[in-house]
């Protein structure tokens, strides 16, 4: 009886110089849209251009060709997220253009809560400049009646009401073993001395795992919606009542 033929190892497809399986030209824009799947999947800390370029089955000098650092990319892929964030100007009152600017930045989170941490970081740094967004938010401000120095002071205060919620929201939870971690930090939270704390204690029914600082899951498993809306509208009466103070006459 002849032996069986020992089955060919199936080669990897090569890597080519600018073009990824399947034929479609590698743009910056695709190479942020695939940098951000990556990140959904492995984290922002896992996060690797040579891996980038393997998924992609380039080289890792023809992902650098399109964006030159990994910071450089990494505001792209801020960028990609914040795309349709801002809503379209002219149809609302200032007040629901804000808030529907909130509910809109939210849920591109939601669906990308590994980039939570990101969308500070580059915004802070002007990695991504969102130009519609910074636009939109001017004129909901002017027509509120801010102008000068009131305008730059309210202007802060929306982009970061807007992005410190969503930060602290979604922020990252321990990559490695994260069930030991939320047990510790839950047996803690609900050994709290009485004596010591007592205004902590009374409430921590009320605050356990649902406020910041004292819980164990992030947004992406417990989100904080009630909060995040009370947000909102706490931040427009704040600027409402701002906008009177400083108005002229």
């Amino acid at each position: 009886m002849q032996p069986m033929p020992t089955p060919a190892k199936k080669k990897a497809p090569p890597k080519t110089a600018g073009r990824p399986a399947g034929g479609a030209a590698l743009t910056k824009q695709r190479i942020a849209e695939a940098a951000l799947a990556q990140i959904d999947e492995l984290g922002l800390g896992a996060f690797s251009m040579r891996e980038l370029a393997a998924r992609l089955e380039v080289y890792p000098a023809t992902v650098h060709w399109h964006v030159s650092t990994r910071e450089a990319l990494l505001a792209e892929v801020a960028a990609t997220v914040m795309a349709q964030v801002a809503p379209p100007s002219g149809k609302l009152a200032w007040q629901a253009w804000i808030a529907e600017l909130f509910r809109r930045c939210r849920a591109a989170v939601r669906q990308h809560p590994n980039v939570a941490q990101l969308l500070g970081a580059q915004l802070v740094s002007n990695g991504s400049l969102p130009i519609e967004l910074v636009e939109g938010v001017l004129a909901a401000l002017t027509e509120a009646g801010f102008e000068g120095e009131p305008l730059l002071e309210a202007y802060n205060c929306v982009i970061a009401a807007m992005l410190g919620f969503l930060t602290m929201e979604f922020s990252p939870l321990p990559a490695d073993n994260t069930q030991a971690w939320a047990e510790e930090l839950r047996e803690r939270v609900h050994t709290i001395r009485p004596l010591d704390h007592p205004v902590l204690t009374r409430n921590l029914p009320l605050l356990a795992n649902k406020a910041f600082i004292l819980r164990w899951d992030n947004g992406s498993t417990v989100p904080l919606d009630s909060s995040f809306e009370r947000h909102v509208q706490m931040t427009i009466d704040g600027l409402e009542a701002f906008a009177r103070r400083v108005r002229p006459g």
